[in-house]
């Protein structure tokens, strides 16, 4: 049986560049503007564009739903085009890296003061 997890580990070799896939956009100016919302700011995609939190969220989302609703149909030009999107297309994995590096980095002691200060200053 072909597992989710074998597939990335052999064909993907996506490793950690070093560099962020995914980071808060232009929080400094929102902040001063009274604009940041510390739950849903919002976030570049390296090479994809930028998204609010949620919208990156539901759009990881809807599209493993439609993945998983191919592979239920099981053809296999369903199956080859499943594996496409994960493997070659690589943009799930690149916007679920990205989400990943800003959870990452919303959780650091940093920017939790900063979202406090802000806070504080409404």
């Amino acid at each position: 049986m072909l597992k989710l997890k074998d597939i990335l580990k052999e064909d993907l070799k996506i490793q950690s560049s070093g560099k962020s896939d995914g980071y808060i956009y232009n929080w400094k100016e929102e902040m001063k503007e009274g604009k940041f919302d510390p739950k849903n700011p919002t976030v570049v995609v390296s090479g994809l564009g930028s998204y609010t939190f949620t919208a990156l969220k539901n759009s990881i989302a809807s599209q493993l739903v439609d993945l998983s609703k191919r592979l239920r149909k099981g053809s296999d030009m369903d199956v080859d085009n499943v594996y496409y999107s994960l493997v070659k297309n690589d943009t799930i994995l690149y916007k679920v890296k990205a989400m990943k590096d800003i959870q990452d980095e919303l959780n650091t002691s940093v920017w939790k003061r900063r979202i406090t200060m802000y806070k504080k200053k409404r």
